[in-house]
Protein backbone atom coordinates (compact mmCIF):
# COMPACT_ATOMS: atom_id res chain seq x y z
CA UNK A 1 0.00 0.00 0.00
CA UNK A 2 1.39 3.90 -0.95
CA UNK A 3 0.04 6.58 0.08
CA UNK A 4 -0.62 9.62 -2.79
CA UNK A 5 -0.12 13.53 -1.31
CA UNK A 6 -3.26 16.01 -2.13
CA UNK A 7 -2.66 19.37 -1.83
CA UNK A 8 -4.36 22.48 0.46
CA UNK A 9 -6.78 23.37 1.13
CA UNK A 10 -8.33 19.83 1.66
CA UNK A 11 -9.76 20.85 5.42
CA UNK A 12 -12.76 23.37 5.39
CA UNK A 13 -14.90 23.87 8.23
CA UNK A 14 -18.25 22.00 7.80
CA UNK A 15 -17.38 19.67 5.09
CA UNK A 16 -17.72 15.98 5.03
CA UNK A 17 -14.00 14.01 3.98
CA UNK A 18 -14.83 12.41 1.15
CA UNK A 19 -12.18 9.46 1.48
CA UNK A 20 -9.94 8.91 4.31
CA UNK A 21 -7.26 11.82 5.09
CA UNK A 22 -4.00 11.18 6.59
CA UNK A 23 -0.88 12.92 7.89
CA UNK A 24 2.60 11.68 7.98
CA UNK A 25 4.38 12.11 11.05
CA UNK A 26 8.47 10.84 10.63
CA UNK A 27 7.83 7.68 8.43
CA UNK A 28 4.55 7.17 9.54
CA UNK A 29 0.92 7.89 8.04
CA UNK A 30 -1.61 8.54 10.82
CA UNK A 31 -5.59 8.99 9.88
CA UNK A 32 -6.32 12.88 10.36
CA UNK A 33 -10.21 12.24 9.26
CA UNK A 34 -12.18 9.20 8.21
CA UNK A 35 -14.23 9.14 5.05
CA UNK A 36 -17.53 10.78 5.76
CA UNK A 37 -16.48 12.87 9.08
CA UNK A 38 -17.60 16.19 9.39
CA UNK A 39 -14.51 18.86 9.52
CA UNK A 40 -14.80 20.89 13.14
CA UNK A 41 -12.95 23.69 13.89
CA UNK A 42 -10.56 21.74 16.08
CA UNK A 43 -9.61 19.89 12.91
CA UNK A 44 -8.92 23.49 11.08
CA UNK A 45 -7.13 24.44 14.60
CA UNK A 46 -5.20 21.61 14.42
CA UNK A 47 -4.23 22.18 10.64
CA UNK A 48 -3.64 25.88 10.83
CA UNK A 49 -0.86 24.87 13.21
CA UNK A 50 1.82 24.16 10.82
CA UNK A 51 1.91 23.89 6.91
CA UNK A 52 0.21 20.19 7.21
CA UNK A 53 0.69 18.10 3.96
CA UNK A 54 -2.35 15.69 3.80
CA UNK A 55 -2.40 11.93 2.37
CA UNK A 56 -4.83 9.18 0.80
CA UNK A 57 -4.35 5.63 0.51
CA UNK A 58 -3.70 4.81 -3.18
CA UNK A 59 -7.20 2.26 -3.53
CA UNK A 60 -8.80 5.78 -2.81
CA UNK A 61 -7.31 7.90 -5.69
CA UNK A 62 -10.25 8.21 -7.87
CA UNK A 63 -12.76 9.52 -5.13
CA UNK A 64 -9.67 11.86 -4.34
CA UNK A 65 -9.19 12.73 -8.27
CA UNK A 66 -12.80 13.81 -8.77
CA UNK A 67 -12.95 15.35 -5.09
CA UNK A 68 -9.71 17.45 -6.00
CA UNK A 69 -11.55 18.79 -9.03
CA UNK A 70 -14.94 19.72 -7.35
CA UNK A 71 -12.25 21.31 -4.78
CA UNK A 72 -10.67 23.37 -7.59
CA UNK A 73 -13.94 24.03 -9.72
CA UNK A 74 -15.50 25.83 -6.12
CA UNK A 75 -12.19 28.30 -5.67
CA UNK A 76 -12.99 29.91 -8.73
CA UNK A 77 -16.64 31.42 -7.26
CA UNK A 78 -16.00 31.21 -3.16
CA UNK A 79 -16.22 34.55 -2.23
CA UNK A 80 -14.50 33.79 1.28
CA UNK A 81 -11.31 32.37 -0.23
CA UNK A 82 -8.80 34.87 -0.25
CA UNK A 83 -6.54 35.69 -3.10
CA UNK A 84 -3.62 34.76 -2.02
CA UNK A 85 -4.75 31.62 -0.74
CA UNK A 86 -6.43 30.76 -4.21
CA UNK A 87 -2.98 31.78 -5.82
CA UNK A 88 -0.92 29.67 -3.27
CA UNK A 89 -3.31 26.48 -4.07
CA UNK A 90 -3.27 26.84 -7.64
CA UNK A 91 1.05 26.92 -7.83
CA UNK A 92 0.80 23.92 -5.46
CA UNK A 93 -1.58 22.04 -8.16
CA UNK A 94 0.34 23.71 -10.93
CA UNK A 95 3.53 22.51 -9.48
CA UNK A 96 2.12 19.22 -8.76
CA UNK A 97 1.15 18.75 -11.96
CA UNK A 98 4.77 19.69 -13.78
CA UNK A 99 6.25 17.29 -11.39
CA UNK A 100 4.53 14.29 -12.65
CA UNK A 101 4.59 15.34 -16.42
CA UNK A 102 8.38 16.35 -16.29
CA UNK A 103 8.47 12.29 -14.19
CA UNK A 104 6.16 10.71 -16.99
CA UNK A 105 4.44 12.64 -20.28
CA UNK A 106 1.55 10.26 -21.02
CA UNK A 107 -2.08 10.79 -21.74
CA UNK A 108 -2.87 11.07 -17.46
CA UNK A 109 0.12 13.35 -17.00
CA UNK A 110 -0.81 15.84 -19.57
CA UNK A 111 -4.64 15.92 -19.05
CA UNK A 112 -3.56 17.21 -15.23
CA UNK A 113 -1.65 19.55 -16.79
CA UNK A 114 -4.84 20.58 -19.01
CA UNK A 115 -6.77 20.66 -15.95
CA UNK A 116 -4.52 22.91 -13.99
CA UNK A 117 -4.27 25.57 -17.03
CA UNK A 118 -7.80 25.52 -17.39
CA UNK A 119 -8.47 26.68 -13.33
CA UNK A 120 -5.60 28.83 -13.63
CA UNK A 121 -7.49 30.57 -17.05
CA UNK A 122 -10.32 30.56 -14.99
CA UNK A 123 -9.39 32.12 -11.91
CA UNK A 124 -7.53 34.67 -13.15
CA UNK A 125 -10.90 35.28 -15.04
CA UNK A 126 -13.05 35.24 -12.34
CA UNK A 127 -10.74 37.67 -9.95
CA UNK A 128 -7.96 40.29 -10.87
CA UNK A 129 -6.65 40.02 -7.62
CA UNK A 130 -5.59 36.39 -8.23
CA UNK A 131 -3.25 37.29 -11.13
CA UNK A 132 -1.73 39.94 -8.45
CA UNK A 133 -1.01 37.49 -6.07
CA UNK A 134 -0.11 34.49 -8.69
CA UNK A 135 2.54 37.23 -9.97
CA UNK A 136 3.85 37.48 -5.96
CA UNK A 137 4.39 33.81 -5.30
CA UNK A 138 7.45 33.09 -4.39
CA UNK A 139 8.93 29.26 -4.15
CA UNK A 140 12.34 27.32 -3.34
CA UNK A 141 11.30 24.16 -5.48
CA UNK A 142 13.60 22.54 -8.24
CA UNK A 143 14.23 25.06 -10.36
CA UNK A 144 12.65 23.43 -13.71
CA UNK A 145 9.43 22.68 -12.32
CA UNK A 146 9.76 26.06 -10.16
CA UNK A 147 10.60 28.22 -14.08
CA UNK A 148 7.84 25.95 -15.58
CA UNK A 149 5.43 26.66 -13.33
CA UNK A 150 5.93 30.57 -13.09
CA UNK A 151 6.53 31.18 -16.92
CA UNK A 152 3.34 29.26 -17.10
CA UNK A 153 1.90 31.53 -14.83
CA UNK A 154 2.97 34.81 -16.15
CA UNK A 155 2.25 33.97 -19.74
CA UNK A 156 -0.70 32.92 -19.12
CA UNK A 157 -1.85 36.30 -17.02
CA UNK A 158 -0.06 38.18 -19.91
CA UNK A 159 -2.24 36.19 -22.37
CA UNK A 160 -5.62 37.25 -20.82
CA UNK A 161 -4.03 40.79 -20.14
CA UNK A 162 -4.08 40.62 -23.76
CA UNK A 163 -6.86 39.02 -24.96
CA UNK A 164 -9.61 39.20 -22.13
CA UNK A 165 -12.37 36.92 -21.82
CA UNK A 166 -14.20 37.31 -24.64
CA UNK A 167 -12.01 36.93 -27.61
CA UNK A 168 -12.88 33.63 -29.82
CA UNK A 169 -9.57 33.43 -31.62
CA UNK A 170 -7.62 32.36 -29.11
CA UNK A 171 -8.12 29.08 -26.84
CA UNK A 172 -6.62 30.66 -23.35
CA UNK A 173 -6.87 27.16 -21.89
CA UNK A 174 -4.58 25.26 -24.71
CA UNK A 175 -2.00 28.55 -24.69
CA UNK A 176 -1.84 27.75 -21.27
CA UNK A 177 -1.12 24.52 -21.25
CA UNK A 178 1.62 25.21 -24.00
CA UNK A 179 3.03 27.56 -21.73
CA UNK A 180 3.47 25.29 -18.68
CA UNK A 181 5.00 23.22 -21.22
CA UNK A 182 7.65 24.96 -22.74
CA UNK A 183 10.53 23.57 -21.12
CA UNK A 184 9.44 20.00 -21.60
CA UNK A 185 12.64 19.15 -23.57
CA UNK A 186 14.47 19.93 -20.63
CA UNK A 187 14.01 16.11 -19.34
CA UNK A 188 16.66 15.02 -21.98
CA UNK A 189 19.34 17.84 -20.56
CA UNK A 190 21.78 16.38 -17.99
CA UNK A 191 20.77 16.84 -13.87
CA UNK A 192 24.19 17.99 -13.98
CA UNK A 193 24.17 20.65 -16.51
CA UNK A 194 21.02 21.68 -15.07
CA UNK A 195 21.83 22.31 -11.71
CA UNK A 196 25.50 24.02 -11.95
CA UNK A 197 26.03 27.30 -10.88
CA UNK A 198 29.17 28.45 -12.86
CA UNK A 199 28.83 29.47 -16.31
CA UNK A 200 28.26 26.79 -19.09
CA UNK A 201 31.03 25.88 -21.48
CA UNK A 202 30.53 26.10 -25.01
CA UNK A 203 29.94 22.50 -25.09
CA UNK A 204 27.13 22.76 -22.19
CA UNK A 205 25.37 25.78 -24.00
CA UNK A 206 25.06 23.95 -27.04
CA UNK A 207 23.12 21.13 -25.50
CA UNK A 208 21.02 23.19 -23.42
CA UNK A 209 20.12 25.12 -26.48
CA UNK A 210 18.57 21.58 -28.21
CA UNK A 211 15.89 21.42 -25.81
CA UNK A 212 13.53 23.25 -27.90
CA UNK A 213 13.89 20.81 -30.97
CA UNK A 214 13.46 17.93 -28.24
CA UNK A 215 10.33 18.96 -26.47
CA UNK A 216 8.85 19.29 -29.92
CA UNK A 217 9.66 15.73 -30.58
CA UNK A 218 8.60 14.60 -27.11
CA UNK A 219 5.20 16.10 -27.82
CA UNK A 220 5.01 14.99 -31.16
CA UNK A 221 6.44 11.59 -30.10
CA UNK A 222 2.97 11.18 -27.43
CA UNK A 223 0.33 12.41 -29.91
CA UNK A 224 0.09 16.23 -28.41
CA UNK A 225 1.47 18.56 -30.76
CA UNK A 226 -1.37 20.68 -30.93
CA UNK A 227 -0.55 23.74 -32.57
CA UNK A 228 -0.01 26.11 -29.58
CA UNK A 229 2.17 23.78 -28.05
CA UNK A 230 4.21 23.65 -31.37
CA UNK A 231 4.81 27.02 -31.89
CA UNK A 232 5.63 27.64 -27.92
CA UNK A 233 8.04 24.74 -27.07
CA UNK A 234 10.01 24.51 -30.51
CA UNK A 235 10.00 28.59 -31.14
CA UNK A 236 10.26 30.37 -27.87
CA UNK A 237 13.69 30.94 -27.87
CA UNK A 238 13.72 32.96 -30.74
CA UNK A 239 13.78 36.07 -30.38
CA UNK A 240 12.69 39.39 -33.24
CA UNK A 241 15.69 40.88 -34.03
CA UNK A 242 17.15 37.40 -35.29
CA UNK A 243 19.83 36.37 -32.36
CA UNK A 244 17.48 33.86 -30.82
CA UNK A 245 17.74 29.57 -31.78
CA UNK A 246 17.03 27.18 -32.91
CA UNK A 247 15.98 28.96 -36.61
CA UNK A 248 17.45 32.32 -35.99
CA UNK A 249 13.53 33.96 -37.36
CA UNK A 250 12.84 37.23 -37.08
CA UNK A 251 9.77 39.40 -36.11
CA UNK A 252 6.21 37.98 -37.20
CA UNK A 253 8.08 34.80 -38.84
CA UNK A 254 7.86 34.06 -34.93
CA UNK A 255 4.27 32.60 -33.37
CA UNK A 256 2.65 34.92 -31.67
CA UNK A 257 2.44 32.36 -28.64
CA UNK A 258 6.15 31.91 -28.90
CA UNK A 259 6.82 35.73 -28.85
CA UNK A 260 4.62 35.76 -25.32
CA UNK A 261 6.48 32.56 -23.51
CA UNK A 262 9.84 34.66 -24.62
CA UNK A 263 9.15 37.36 -22.66
CA UNK A 264 7.35 35.54 -19.49
CA UNK A 265 10.98 32.77 -20.14
CA UNK A 266 13.01 35.98 -19.62
CA UNK A 267 11.63 38.02 -17.10
CA UNK A 268 11.15 35.08 -14.76
CA UNK A 269 15.08 33.76 -15.15
CA UNK A 270 16.13 36.95 -14.41
CA UNK A 271 14.11 37.28 -11.37
CA UNK A 272 14.28 33.98 -10.46
CA UNK A 273 15.83 33.54 -6.54
CA UNK A 274 16.67 29.47 -7.69
CA UNK A 275 18.47 30.17 -11.24
CA UNK A 276 20.95 33.04 -9.92
CA UNK A 277 22.65 33.83 -6.60
CA UNK A 278 21.65 37.64 -7.34
CA UNK A 279 17.83 37.52 -8.27
CA UNK A 280 16.77 40.92 -10.11
CA UNK A 281 14.07 43.11 -9.05
CA UNK A 282 11.29 43.07 -11.30
CA UNK A 283 12.06 46.68 -12.80
CA UNK A 284 15.68 45.46 -13.16
CA UNK A 285 14.94 42.76 -15.38
CA UNK A 286 12.01 44.77 -17.05
CA UNK A 287 15.22 47.21 -17.75
CA UNK A 288 17.35 45.38 -18.81
CA UNK A 289 14.73 43.41 -21.32
CA UNK A 290 14.52 46.61 -22.56
CA UNK A 291 18.13 48.40 -22.54
CA UNK A 292 20.59 45.39 -22.70
CA UNK A 293 17.89 43.03 -25.24
CA UNK A 294 16.72 46.04 -27.05
CA UNK A 295 15.03 44.51 -30.51
CA UNK A 296 14.91 41.20 -28.93
CA UNK A 297 10.92 41.12 -27.89
CA UNK A 298 7.86 42.27 -29.69
CA UNK A 299 7.82 46.08 -28.68
CA UNK A 300 4.07 45.03 -28.39
CA UNK A 301 3.83 42.49 -26.45
CA UNK A 302 6.77 43.77 -24.27
CA UNK A 303 4.43 46.82 -23.62
CA UNK A 304 1.60 45.18 -22.57
CA UNK A 305 3.73 42.86 -20.36
CA UNK A 306 4.76 46.10 -18.37
CA UNK A 307 1.40 47.59 -18.13
CA UNK A 308 0.21 44.15 -16.48
CA UNK A 309 3.17 44.08 -14.04
CA UNK A 310 2.34 47.96 -12.94
CA UNK A 311 -1.15 47.03 -12.38
CA UNK A 312 -0.15 44.12 -9.76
Amino acid sequence: MYYKEIPYPIVREGQHCPVDLYVKIRNDYRLFAAKGALITREHCRIFSRGNTTFYICSSDSESAEEFLKSLLTDLVTDPHLEPEAKADIIYSSSMRSIRQVFQGLNHKTLREIEKTSEFVVKLILSDKRVMNELVKVKSHAHFTYQHSVKVGIFGTCLAVHLFGEGNGDHNLQALSTALFLHDIGMTRVPRKILEKREPLSDMEHQIVMKHTVWGHDRLMNANYLTSQAASVVLFHHERCNGKGYPFGKTREDIPLYARICAIADTFETLTSSVSSSSPMTPFEALTVMQRDMAGAFDNRLFRAFVEMLGSC
